[in-house]
C-alpha cells in the first residue's frame, strides 16, 4: 500500500531517518516508507534507476509531480528558472538486483548498481571508482577482478553495460540560454529533490509544533494529529 509522505507523522519519521542516513541511502529510506518497497534492505537492492523513479513517484503521491529550480548557465553563468514534472512509477516492478540481471560482457559478468554499492563507493571518496567496480564487475570465470588492469577500451565498455543495466537514475533536462543562446543541460536526481521538499516540510511543522506547544501546552502528538485546517486555525490565534 502506496502511503503519503506528507503525512505528519510519517513525514517526521522520514525526516528523522533520512537525516541520520548517508545521503546515497536517502532515496531507498524513502522508497520503503512510501510503502513502495516491502522492507528497508529489499530498497537498498534495487537498482539506482528504479529507485530514483519510486522515489520520483513517491515525490508525485506526496507533494505533487511539478519541481521547480535554478539552472545555472555552465557558458555564461546566466542562472534560469527551471520547472520539470516528474515522471510516475505506478507502472515499474519493484524487485531487487538479482544475479538473473547480470550481463557478460567480453571476459566480465556485469550486475546491476545498487544503493548497497553506492553507500560502500561513498564511504571510500578516494577509490570510489575502483570500489564500484569491484562492486559490479566479475571475470566470467571466476578468477580475481583488478580494476586498475582495465584497458581504456574494457573501461568503457563496462560503464555503458552498466549504465544500461542501471536505468535513468538521473532526469536530464535540456534548456536553452536565453543570454548566449548556448544549450544547458542539467541532470535532477529525484531522490534529492524529495529530500529538499522533506527536509522544508519537517522543519516547518516542527516549527508548528513548537509554537502551539508553547501556547497551549500541548504534545506533537496532540499537533500531529489535527487536520491541518484545524491546526493552520491554532496557529493564527496563537500568533496573534
Amino acid at each position: 500500500m502506496v502511503r503519503t509522505l506528507a503525512d505528519p507523522e510519517l513525514l517526521l519519521r522520514a525526516w528523522e531517518q533520512a537525516s541520520s542516513a548517508p545521503a546515497a541511502a536517502r532515496s531507498a529510506v524513502f522508497v520503503h516508507l512510501a510503502g513502495l518497497s516491502p522492507d528497508l534492505d529489499s530498497a537498498l537492492d534495487l537498482d539506482v534507476g528504479a529507485c530514483a523513479a519510486l522515489a520520483a513517484h513517491a515525490h508525485a503521491v506526496a507533494f505533487g509531480r511539478e519541481v521547480a529550480g535554478v539552472v545555472a548557465c555552465q557558458s555564461c553563468g546566466e542562472l534560469m528558472d527551471a520547472q520539470v514534472s516528474l515522471p510516475p512509477a505506478e507502472d515499474l516492478t519493484v524487485v531487487p538486483a538479482t544475479r538473473e540481471q547480470d550481463v557478460v560482457v567480453g571476459d566480465f559478468t556485469v550486475r546491476p548498481l545498487t544503493t548497497r554499492h553506492l553507500i560502500a563507493a561513498t564511504a571510500e571518496p578516494d577509490k570510489a571508482r575502483t570500489v564500484l567496480l569491484s562492486c559490479c564487475v566479475r571475470r566470467s570465470d571466476g578468477t580475481p577482478f583488478d580494476p586498475s588492469c582495465l584497458t581504456a577500451e574494457e573501461e568503457m565498455l563496462l560503464d555503458v553495460t552498466a549504465e544500461r543495466l542501471t536505468g535513468q537514475a538521473l532526469l536530464m533536462l535540456h534548456m536553452q540560454c536565453p543570454q548566449c543562446d548556448r544549450p544547458v543541460p542539467a541532470a535532477l536526481d529525484p531522490g534529492a529533490v524529495l529530500w529538499d521538499q522533506i527536509d522544508m516540510a519537517a522543519l516547518r511543522l516542527m516549527e508548528d509544533v513548537a509554537v502551539l506547544a508553547r501556547a497551549f501546552g500541548w504534545s506533537e502528538a496532540d499537533v500531529l494529529a489535527m487536520p491541518t485546517s484545524r491546526r493552520n486555525a491554532y496557529l493564527e490565534r496563537a500568533e496573534s
